[in-house]
């Protein structure tokens, strides 16, 4: 089974993406095992751990600062690590993260996790994921969660530019774009029904989800 990297900035989408996968994928009769993981808790226990701030330090707006650049990397170990886990042939992976530098990211993944493997771009104005971020955060402090919102300022150092447009000449993988610049949850929808196909039609996953059980 393919592994799906689902990558973008923070609010672009990835979460939504995912879920209209899911349940389009259900509909057309796939049977196999679903599973998704992303570096947030990897990057939660290093703050955790980090308690004299030689890793990270407290940011405006009660978010965090990574000043330790290898972070980064680290987070990716972690994922490739558990992506090695849980590879199975009867299971679609979906492989979360964030990143401006995603030539960097993809070259300390390993072979086994990128073969067969497919990355989905979530394509968002910058402007769009900050307004997304600011409304998350106002949804989950409603709902009495302890929700930070890291400073525009940080959010633009971090996340304002990409390198995804050079990942095909850099990355044997096949890179997918889905637009996501609205909240028109109806254009959304056909965007990933788009993908949805090139994704039957490259990795047959319909025929081979329906001759597989789900893996336990």
């Amino acid at each position: 089974m393919p592994n799906i990297f689902l990558i973008g900035r923070p609010g672009c989408g990835k979460s939504a993406v995912y879920r209209l996968i899911e349940r389009e994928m259900r509909a057309r009769g796939f049977k196999g095992d679903i599973q998704r993981i992303d570096d947030f808790p990897l990057l939660k226990h290093i703050f955790d751990t980090d308690k004299e701030y030689k890793r990270h330090r407290p940011a405006p707006g009660g978010g965090v600062k990574i000043t330790d650049d290898t972070v980064w990397d680290e987070l990716i170990d972690g994922l490739n690590k558990q992506a090695l886990e849980l590879q199975n042939e009867n299971r679609l992976l979906f492989i979360e993260f964030s990143r401006n530098d995603y030539r960097r990211a993809f070259k300390r993944f390993s072979p086994e996790v990128l073969q067969n493997s497919v990355i989905i771009y979530i394509d968002a104005p910058f402007d769009v994921c900050w307004e997304r971020n600011v409304r998350r955060v106002e949804r989950e402090r409603e709902m009495g969660l302890d929700s930070h919102l890291v400073s525009r300022e940080e959010m633009e150092k971090t996340y304002a530019r990409d390198d995804h447009e050079e990942l095909p000449k850099h990355v044997p993988v096949p890179v997918l774009v889905v637009k996501n610049d609205t909240d028109d949850t109806a254009k959304l929808e056909q965007e990933v029904k788009r993908i949805i196909s090139e994704l039957e039609n490259k990795f047959k996953l319909g025929a081979r989800g329906r001759e597989s059980p789900c893996a336990q």
